[in-house]
Parts: C-alpha cells; structure tokens; sequence
C-alpha cells in the first residue's frame, strides 16, 4: 500500500512539474520561431556590437546608451569588459556611439550597468541615474552630464535594503525615483525557481532621501519603467507577464493600476 501511494504522489508531481515546466516554456516563448526581415533602413551601429540595455533620450536629441550588462543566466558578449555608458546625437545623418569617459573617483571595473533615467534641474543641468550591479549587487549611480567635453562625473551612489534586483528607475526630482524589482530572490537558483512557478512577488518601489517603499506589487517580473510628462501616469512593463501596466501616480507617490496593455519589454515615452 505504501508503494502505491509513493507512486501516485511521484506520479502527480511529475505531473505538476511537466505542467509547470511547458507553461514556462510558453512565457518564454522558447518555442516561437524568429521570422528573418529585412532591416530596411536599420544598421549596426559600431561599438554597440555587444548589445546594450536601455536608452534614454534628451530633448535636443543626445541619446544616452547603457551596454555591457551581464546578468545571471543571460548570454554576454564581453564577460571581461566593463559596462559603459554611450552617447549618440540622433540629430546626426548617420550617428555614431562614442563611450562617455567616467571621472570623480567611480570603480568602473566593476560598472555592470542596466536600466537608466535622465533628470534635467532647473538650471538645465543634466544628471543622468544608472542601475548598477558591481559583484551582482544593485545599487544607483547618479552622474553629472558635462556636454562641452561629452564625458560623466560620478556624484553619489545610493543603497538600499529595497534596492534588490533592481531593473529600471525613472526619476521623478533630485534623489526621487521609481525603481522596478524584476525578481523577489536574489539567489540565482531560487530566481530560477521563482520563474518556473511563475511566483508574481516582485514589484515596484518609490524612493527619495525622506522615504523608501513599495508603491505597486503583484508583478511577475517588472521591468522597464517611464512616467509621462506630465508626471500623472507611469509605465510598467512586466516582461513574464507580457503586458504593460498604465498606472495612476498619486501625491503620496502610490501606484493604483488603470489598465493593462500588450508587452513590451523597456519602455521609452517620447
């Protein structure tokens, strides 16, 4: 009798498993097939060759790039290069990246960088916030953008106990900016764990020098990240899940959903 009932259970759990197993295949779209297009009027762009991760774009037309992200379970095409930040005028025939140079004292050996946001003060100065993963960690960087000699000054890293596994930010104000947490564990195997069982845990979080905390949770993996312009709504992408969420901001920076939309993976407003 005993051996029947271990059959049974090993029979209904294999079955569980094989279930979970194809409808995480199915959220990763591991079995979809890539139709070859033409690239029309897309090209490589040089530099770039080993991807990039997020862009973000100022009004006059300078884009800021982040590439070399390595990230656990994700291929990457430079494993003993930095990250670097890029700089492209998209007011150019034919723009190029060229590498922003970093000074003020930041480790750029360890610069893993992902998702990034501008924030333009009143005296139009430029600062540009990047997440940073040195030794797998997250933490945000905030730089000076000095546009005479293109280059970045490091000013300040922020941490946090929330700030774990951090995806994309977008800045809200000095110091103020909503962040995207794209797995609840940190550990690489329990994250593997947390996508197989499709656990929805993650969320986003609202973050300024007075206060931390999460303002919208429930996601299965948030990613990308923007608000709008006038500040009202904000956009979040979650990537298992293959949607996006508009979201309604409220003054004591809470997220209340409006309504959902097809996937995206990063999100850019123009």
């Amino acid at each position: 009798m005993g051996k029947l009932v271990a059959l049974v259970l090993l029979g209904v759990g294999l079955s569980l498993g094989g279930e979970m197993f194809l409808a995480f295949r199915e959220r990763v779209n591991a079995s979809r097939e890539v139709e070859p297009v033409e690239p029309e009027n897309c090209r490589l762009i040089e530099e770039l060759e080993s991807g990039s991760e997020d862009i973000d774009i100022l009004p006059s037309g300078l884009a800021f790039i982040s590439s070399g992200l390595k990230y656990p379970g994700m291929p990457n095409f430079a494993p003993d290069e930095p990250g670097k930040i890029f700089l492209m005028d998209l007011n150019e025939q034919n723009p190029r990246a060229q590498t922003l140079e970093i000074s003020g004292g930041f480790d750029k050996e360890s610069f893993n960088p992902h998702g990034i946001s501008i924030f333009i003060d009143q005296d139009n100065t430029v600062y540009l916030y990047v997440v940073n993963h040195p030794h797998m960690k997250s933490t945000v960087e905030i730089f000076k953008f000095e546009e005479q000699q293109p280059s970045l000054v490091y000013l300040k890293t922020i941490k946090h106990e929330l700030l774990k596994s951090v995806n994309d930010i977008a800045v809200l104000g000095p110091e103020q900016f909503y962040a995207t947490r794209d797995h609840y564990f940190t550990n690489s195997f329990l994250s593997f764990f947390e996508m197989i069982l499709d656990l929805c845990w993650t969320y986003v979080l609202f973050y300024s020098p007075r206060e931390v905390k999460v303002v919208a949770k429930g996601f299965c993996s948030a990613n990308g990240i923007t608000v709008s312009a006038d500040q009202k709504y904000v956009y979040v992408a979650d990537i298992a899940a293959k949607n996006i969420h508009i979201m309604e901001k409220h003054d004591n920076w809470d997220l209340t959903q409006l309504k959902e939309t097809f996937w995206q993976d990063a999100i850019l407003i123009l």
